[in-house]
């Protein structure tokens, strides 16, 4: 599949897959930055990406950064429309850092240094149908209810 991307960093590696049999393409930061315990950023890539016609792709954050430094994604999975490919649209990735008493790094930013993979990109075909709301003038058609939110007990 052939994807079109503009770097506006040639320095920058492109997306790639670590093995030949990993789903995502790791994504680098464009960037140096600085993150500080709850605090949340928006880490640049350098790249516009155009998803191929009838695709998207979804942002996930690497799972050992993520682990060893108490990161994660401001919006837990990142989802990028196949028509968000214009002249200001660089993928940017928005990380959290989260507060943790006994972090020992706790008095100093963590840096995420620049050409470090921060990210994972993931494309998916775009299979939602086209929706035309019913809308209803009672609720009579949903069933009996279950009681709520978190009815089934689950915490």
């Amino acid at each position: 599949m052939k994807i079109r991307i503009f770097r506006k960093d040639n320095s920058v590696p492109l997306p790639q897959r670590q093995t030949s049999r990993s789903v995502g393409l790791d994504v680098y930061a464009a960037e140096t930055v600085e993150l500080w315990p709850g605090q949340a950023v928006l880490v640049p890539t350098g790249l516009i990406i155009e998803s191929p016609p009838g695709y998207f792709f979804k942002i996930f954050i690497r799972s050992g950064l993520a682990w060893k430094n108490g990161l994660s994604l401001i919006n837990d999975v990142g989802i990028i429309d196949e028509d968000y490919c214009g002249p200001a649209d660089e993928v940017k990735i928005g990380l959290i850092r989260h507060y943790n008493p006994a972090d020992p790094l706790l008095p100093q930013p963590l840096v995420i240094s620049k050409g470090s993979r921060i990210a994972q990109i993931i494309f998916e075909k775009n299979l939602l149908p086209d929706i035309e709301w019913e809308e209803q003038e009672s609720i009579d058609f949903a069933g009996k209810s279950r009681g709520g939110f978190g009815s089934t007990g689950v915490q």
